[in-house]
């Protein structure tokens, strides 16, 4: 092999590398997905941008332009509270962070309906965190962090992912002296 054919092969294997770095996504949505695309890809869902600082809420149904205006530029938070028929990969509703129109965090919410306070009467309402993981861990590799906290009675088990695009967290839970592992959230912010 000349010179020449090593440097190129050399220089498309960093090429390579440096684009092989995948942005985090869960059910298609996540790093480099615009959020105003969540009004046509969910319908049938209620939609809400929550302002920062202000306790003002709108709607797209409001019909005075709020909505879209602070969906481009504002600072708030943008909730999609999904519905049966929009659901998809035991999504509840997405949550998206935004300054200034810029994405600072997506959040998916597992929780699904459903009364009592009991831990086995909330771990019904949440998917099995290995569900979720192994999809997660069949796309990214296995999570390069855990770590574990305990907050009101709950003991978090967060499974971390980082790369050069930006950062994804699976939050599941596990109530002491019980056997269920389930998914919380899971959070993906952009670098």
């Amino acid at each position: 092999m000349n010179m020449r054919s090593r440097f190129l092969l050399g220089l498309a294997s960093v090429l390579a590398l440096a684009g092989g770095a995948q942005a985090f996504e869960y059910v298609g949505l996540g790093v480099g997905v615009e959020p105003a695309t969540l009004l046509e890809r969910f319908p049938e869902s209620r939609h809400e941008f929550w302002q920062r600082g202000s306790g003002s809420i709108a709607r797209p149904e409001d019909g005075d332009g709020r909505f879209a205006e602070w969906l481009k530029d504002g600072d708030g938070l943008y909730i999609v509270k999904l519905s049966a028929d929009d659901s998809r990969g035991d999504v509840t509703a997405i949550s998206v962070s935004l300054d200034r129109g810029k994405v600072r965090r997506w959040i998916f919410s597992f929780e699904r309906a459903g009364t009592g306070t009991r831990p086995e009467q909330n771990e019904k309402r949440y998917p099995g965190c290995k569900r979720v993981l192994d999809s997660l861990a069949q796309r990214y590799g296995e999570p390069g962090k855990f770590t574990t906290r305990i907050e009101e009675g709950l003991q978090h088990r967060a499974r971390v992912w980082t790369s050069g695009q930006g950062e994804m967290i699976l939050d599941c839970g596990r109530y002491p002296n019980r056997p269920t592992i389930f998914a919380i959230d899971l959070e993906i912010s952009p670098r």
